[in-house]
């Protein structure tokens, strides 16, 4: 059975206050928290190709309208079993897709479109619980970096093996 976990989270299912907007000042770019949070996961499904990443706030949904997406990852090797601190910044680190932090909603019109490809922390008005899904994949999707989620979505469609779920409260 696919186990996701980290650091990041305790037992409460909080999220360290470091990794989102209320974290240290030298932390924040454009007013987006920019260190992400390591992972570590087991129990891949036999036949497991590649991993690939979604960290999405739905709650979002009731502030702007929309679940906001903060970070997506595709293409992690199978004999991968966890993501380090800030490894999203890492050269070399796996292709990662557009965030909703380059979005022409509000006050993040101004940042460069490139500048969404990267983890971009939570950053609520209020408590909102952040969902890490980690899918367990049959392929290898072979997304390059500023993908789109539903680019994601579509390759992963009929070649999930197993996928699993951690919740982080922020805010």
């Amino acid at each position: 059975m696919l186990k996701l976990t980290s650091p990041a989270i305790n037992a409460d299912n909080k999220m360290d206050v470091f990794y989102g907007c209320n974290g240290p000042e030298d932390n924040m770019k454009y007013g987006i928290p920019q260190t992400s949070f390591p992972l570590e996961w087991e129990g891949a499904p036999e036949g497991t190709k590649s991993f690939a990443i979604i960290f999405i706030d739905y709650d979002n949904a009731e502030d702007e309208g929309v679940p906001w997406v903060h970070w997506l990852v595709s293409d992690i090797p199978a004999d991968v079993s966890g993501i380090p601190e800030n490894a999203s910044r890492m050269e070399g680190f796996y292709p990662q897709g557009r965030s909703s932090w380059a979005t022409r909603l509000g006050e993040y019109a101004e940042i460069p479109i490139e500048y969404s490809y990267y983890f971009g922390g939570p950053a609520p008005g209020r408590e909102h619980a952040y969902e890490i899904w980690l899918y367990a994949l049959d392929v290898e999707p072979g997304l390059k970096d500023g993908f789109w989620i539903n680019d994601l979505r579509k390759a992963m469609k009929g070649h999930i093996l197993e996928e699993t779920c951690l919740i982080g409260l922020y805010g």
